[in-house]
């Protein structure tokens, strides 16, 4: 039995509801500057899908977002929000595993961007390095057959 096939059978039960997440391996590169120096901006490339209910967010640092003294991250449905990482940040200036938040509203009414912001001590252009995975996990009421998402095993390539 595949994984899609499992997952529509979860959604389409008495409960009707099953686990999902939108995941992405991002390097400090694929952030853009928003004019506001001390902040970088990305939305990944999948959106958190209506009908759904935000639950956590967890992230793997692999190589530490370094070359400024800070380097924490936020996660939302918005630019520079913190909803989705419990109102506060995660500390990704050095590599590390398990690193999640709470989220605060997870309420999704239509199809949603995850934004995920960096923000640097000073400036975000000094940040020279980092890579992680970032994964949004949700609960989902409506019926979804998705691609494959990646993992931690992503990283190690």
């Amino acid at each position: 039995m595949s994984i899609e096939n499992v997952k529509f059978q979860m959604e389409s039960n008495y409960v009707g509801m099953a686990f999902g997440k939108v995941a992405q391996i991002v390097k400090y590169s694929d952030f853009t500057d928003d004019g506001d120096d001390i902040y970088g901006d990305l939305v990944l490339d999948k959106q958190v899908p209506a009908g759904s209910l935000v639950i956590a967010t967890k992230v793997t640092v692999k190589t530490g977002f370094t070359g400024d003294t800070t380097a924490v991250l936020s996660v939302d449905d918005t630019p520079d929000g913190t909803d989705w990482t419990g109102g506060g940040t995660i500390n990704i200036l050095a590599a590390g595993r398990n690193l999640m938040a709470e989220t605060n509203n997870g309420l999704v009414v239509v199809d949603t961007d995850v934004c995920l912001t960096i923000t640097g001590a000073s400036n975000f252009t000094l940040i020279t390095a980092g890579e992680m995975l970032v994964e949004v996990y949700y609960l989902s009421t409506n019926v979804e057959l998705t691609d494959s998402q990646p993992t931690e095993v992503n990283l190690s390539a």
